[in-house]
């Protein structure tokens, strides 16, 4: 594990979001993203962390210490940051996670306040992308 990995990286790799404050690393054939703004992973670690306690039913987690499968860590992720962008009623689709966090910060104070309630129904209400090679 990278010592400044990217709290969104799956996000990120997902091409849907973008951070101009991550860069792209690569080990082998892992891609990976870290972060190059310190200030910046502490307020996506902090966003995570307050989204993962506001979905334990939109997740159907049994409490907020659970460990995320991967389908539930990118509903929270990507659902999170949708949800996010909805409530700042952005005409242009932001897909910088850095402006939408501290676009939100600006209108909501802090990340603590930001309209969660809002944000639950996006991540529950979120469809991961079936898979290109997955038979169906």
């Amino acid at each position: 594990m990278v010592a400044n990995n990217c709290p969104f990286e799956r996000a990120i790799q997902t091409v849907d979001f973008g951070c101009s404050q991550s860069r792209k690393t690569y080990i082998g054939e892992k891609e990976g993203v870290v972060c190059t703004n310190l200030d910046a992973r502490q307020d996506c670690r902090q966003l995570v962390s307050v989204l993962k306690k506001n979905a334990r039913f939109a997740l159907r987690l049994s409490s907020h210490n659970t460990v995320l499968t991967h389908g539930q860590e990118m509903k929270l992720k990507c659902g999170g940051l949708l949800g996010l962008r909805q409530c700042l009623n952005i005409e242009d689709a932001c897909d910088d996670i850095y402006t939408l966090i501290n676009e939100a910060k600006k209108l909501f104070d802090d990340i603590p306040h930001f309209p969660y309630t809002d944000i639950m129904r996006v991540v529950a209400d979120y469809k991961l992308r079936r898979s290109t090679n997955t038979p169906r």
